[in-house]
């Protein structure tokens, strides 16, 4: 490799180290004008690339590297590293697939290609390669971390453990591992536990809070205390976790709620809650802070012992009003009344964090995978969806009305959930709505299912209204498709029947 090239690679790391990015990249973008033609020089600007998170132009450089010499594994393996981190899981699949061909001695191949097969929810293919990575390089963290989650995602938590414990001797700090083994341990119903080893999601996948100067509640007295409770994850974490404030007030404090604006109007109306706000005023009083998933741990709480539904409410008119216009805007046949079944089939995709998008991918249901649902008679089916996903409803036909116009918050939302008999949602924010409504609701569950809602079972202590339909295996939504249109025949023939003997 000519030393000009690698002289001012040395110059691009020591600005990008100083934190100058922008004239690291000016002198990175310069430089590969003139980059010589062979496969090292071009494997180093990809490198380079890489180092500064341009998974676009590293992919680019390392194909001009692998078109130069096809057989070069560390090569395939870094181009796997940057398709995944773009993104591109089936590219990262095939990359490090070749890499593990040409050298199938390296245990990091395998370690990586698990992690990618876990996030494409092929699990079992995901638990293969970490075992394989195990047994060549042992005692190798990531290895056994991979293991602990591929099992955990094939509803195996329980035998999990063992391998996250083996993972956290090695490696004592490290919050992967230590927040991998918190779900674990609440996917089995061991809260205790669980909630103590939650609190290792600060380490591990989210930003802890640096703009209060009050200290984090520890579970300390509260009387005459004034405590922020504050929104930590998605609208559903907060949803369902909100249920927990009122117990705060009835150990004395005064309860300010931090929430995104389309959750006030809502969350206005709980009893135990003193103020909601957005927006943090540097003037207002406080004495403490607390996330709120963090409230059942310092709490000691489980599901069996949460507060009941409904916790959440809609103004009395505002149901017959809202719900009573949604139902007279979609009834055909006022005298052959028919059931009104609402529908979400999509989450938020979050396109700017790679790893919810790819949580989405596995929790979102195409519609036309429902269409047996609407082979049954006597329902008229409603879309909740909002989104890009909402515009499925045209492409494929089916159907079912939008009935989301005009809609700006969840006390919308609420309002309209009373037009509808039943909800069907993929494990979406508008499940904790209506559970927290105490309204009936069919969730779709992806078959890694969420640690709240446990690994078998079709109901769930959160939620009494709830029944869960289980994929049996990812990306099988047919199977669950066939048991809810079965269910809801029966519900028809339940509804019919009441109506008949309503009239008689």
């Amino acid at each position: 490799m000519p030393n000009s090239f690698r002289l001012l690679a040395q110059d691009i790391i020591a600005l990008a180290d100083a934190g100058d990015v922008s004239a690291a990249f000016e002198k990175l973008n310069e430089g590969v004008q003139t980059l010589p033609e062979e496969p090292h020089s071009a494997f180093l600007a990809g490198c380079l690339y890489e180092r500064l998170r341009d998974w676009q132009q590293a992919r680019r450089f390392y194909l001009q590297s692998l078109h130069l010499d096809v057989n070069a594994p560390r090569i395939w393996h870094r181009l796997g590293i940057v398709c995944l981190e773009a993104g591109d899981l089936d590219g990262a699949e095939r990359a490090l697939k070749v890499a593990i061909q040409q050298k199938p001695s390296e245990a990091p191949y395998y370690v990586d290609l698990s992690l990618v097969q876990a996030r494409k929810g092929a699990f079992d293919a995901a638990l293969e390669n970490a075992i394989t990575g195990d047994s060549l390089c042992p005692d190798h963290v990531p290895a056994i971390n991979n293991i602990a989650h591929a099992l955990q995602c094939l509803g195996r938590s329980e035998e999990s453990l063992p391998y996250y414990d083996r993972a956290i001797a090695l490696a004592p700090e490290n919050g992967v591992c230590r927040f991998g083994r918190a779900v674990s341990l609440l996917k089995i119903g061991n809260f205790e536990a669980g909630w103590r080893e939650y609190e290792w999601r600060w380490r591990c996948c989210q930003m802890p809070r640096t703009d209060l100067s009050v200290p984090l509640w520890d579970g300390e007295d509260l009387t005459g205390r004034t405590i922020l409770i504050h929104h930590e994850q998605g609208y559903g974490d907060t949803l369902q976790f909100i249920r927990f404030v009122p117990l705060l007030k009835a150990l004395g404090a005064t309860t300010v709620v931090q929430v995104p604006p389309s959750l006030v109007r809502l969350l206005e109306r709980m009893d135990g809650i003193d103020r909601v706000i957005t927006t943090l005023d540097p003037s207002l009083p406080l004495d403490l802070h607390c996330p709120l998933v963090g409230l059942p741990m310092r709490l000691g709480l489980t599901p069996d012992t949460a507060p009941e539904c409904p916790y959440l409410s809609v103004p009395v008119e505002e149901q017959e009003r809202v719900g009573g216009a949604l139902r007279q805007s979609v009834v055909q046949t006022p005298r052959q009344p028919e059931l009104i079944v609402g529908l979400v089939w999509n989450g938020d995709p979050r396109p700017h964090d790679f790893v919810a998008t790819q949580v989405d991918r596995r929790r979102s249901v195409p519609l036309e995978k429902l269409a047996p649902l609407m082979d049954v008679e006597g329902i008229r089916f409603v879309s909740f969806q909002l989104g890009a996903a909402k515009n499925q409803i045209v492409e494929t036909g089916l159907p079912v009305i939008d009935v989301t116009d005009g809609i700006v918050d969840f006390a919308d939302t609420a309002a309209r959930l009373y037009g509808v008999d039943l909800l069907i949602s993929v494990d979406t924010s508008m499940v904790h709505l209506a559970g927290g409504l105490g309204l009936p609701v069919w969730m779709i569950s992806r078959s890694d299912a969420c640690w709240r809602w446990g690994e078998t079972g079709s109901t769930t202590p959160w939620y009494p209204s709830m029944r869960i339909f289980r994929q049996p295996r990812s990306g099988d939504w047919e199977t669950p498709a066939v048991e809810i249109a079965g269910m809801l025949r029966q519900f028809v023939a339940l509804y019919r029947t009441n109506l008949a003997a309503e009239a008689a």
